[in-house]
């Protein structure tokens, strides 16, 4: 059983979540975010969606790279759809292989964060470095029959501040990715 309140703590208001497992309390900034993350969700018919949903994320990450990823039919091959540097969307849509990437560990082993030191755990990904990436943090796209469709990735050149809230907004935001990829394929 999860129980929600609401208390204020000196000038900031706090959402607090309890459940036996887990215990968080969001800051009201980050309660604002989470719900702009749910309406977004809810726009995910409009041609822009995969677009804005970028957008969203290196505004409240402050990532240097966000893509969206999906799977080919050529087996441990992932095609880009959508690049933003910077917050400047690419028109980029090459494929890779996935050995050698972190975008490989999240299609095996599920969401995956690496704070810092991203390029020398994976030497091989030229990615990494022509984009001096440090750190990493990839989540899967599943269907509705429990395969892989595809990853988002959120790269930085330094640190990722608040992945909790990364993950959360992940969480909030990948179903409507999911359905996208899954009519798209």
């Amino acid at each position: 059983m999860i129980y929600a309140f609401k208390q204020e703590i000196g000038p900031k208001k706090m959402l607090g979540i309890w459940n036996p497992r887990l215990e968080v309390a969001w800051a009201t900034e980050d309660e604002t975010i989470l719900d702009a993350a749910v309406r977004l969700s809810q726009r995910s018919e409009q041609p822009s969606f995969a677009d804005d949903v970028l957008l969203f994320l290196h505004q409240h990450s402050g990532a240097d790279v966000i893509m969206i990823c999906h799977k080919t039919s050529v087996k441990g091959e992932m095609k880009i759809l959508r690049l933003l540097y910077q917050g400047q969307s690419l028109p980029i849509q090459a494929t890779y292989t996935l050995e050698g990437t972190p975008c490989a560990n999240v299609t095996r082993h599920g969401v995956l964060y690496f704070p810092t030191g991203v390029q020398k755990r994976f030497p091989a990904d030229v990615h990494l470095r022509e984009y001096g990436i440090d750190s990493y943090f990839g989540s899967p796209l599943m269907g509705t029959s429990g395969d892989l469709l595809g990853v988002v990735a959120l790269q930085h050149q330094k640190p990722l501040p608040n992945a909790q809230l990364i993950e959360l907004l992940l969480t909030i935001l990948s179903p409507s990715l999911e359905t996208l990829l899954e009519d798209r394929l």
